[in-house]
């Protein structure tokens, strides 16, 4: 007889599985985490994710709604280098002109000479 062996072929141990979160507000399910089994291929122009929701049961979420989706799509830097020289330049440029100015003379001290006289 040959003994029976456990072999992951394709299915590797929980333990090395990776765990998403359901990051989208509106899903039923935000705020939980579930082992990822593997990205499914795009159905309808949108990608789903296939998840382990208890032994046995497994649920397929779209990629939007989990946390991967930032590391999937990362949006493009809105400033450019050039754009961060001139913001610093700004802010410095505004930084001098609101420094308080330095004194100049001495500070005049208002006489009591000059009080107006009743007519």
């Amino acid at each position: 007889t040959i003994p029976y062996l456990d072999t992951p072929v394709n299915n590797p141990a929980a333990e090395t599985l990776p765990e998403i979160e359901v990051t989208d507000p509106t899903h039923p399910l935000f705020g939980r985490r579930f082992t990822l089994l593997r990205r499914l291929a795009p159905v309808g122009g949108q990608t789903h994710v296939l998840v382990v929701y208890r032994e046995g049961v497994y649920l397929r979420l779209p990629l939007v709604a989990t946390d991967r989706v930032l590391s999937e799509r990362r949006p493009p830097a809105k400033l450019t280098v050039q754009a961060l020289t001139e913001l610093v330049t700004l802010a410095e440029q505004l930084r001098l002109c609101l420094s308080l100015p330095t004194s100049s003379g001495t500070a005049s001290v208002p006489s009591a000479n000059n009080a107006s006289s009743p007519t």
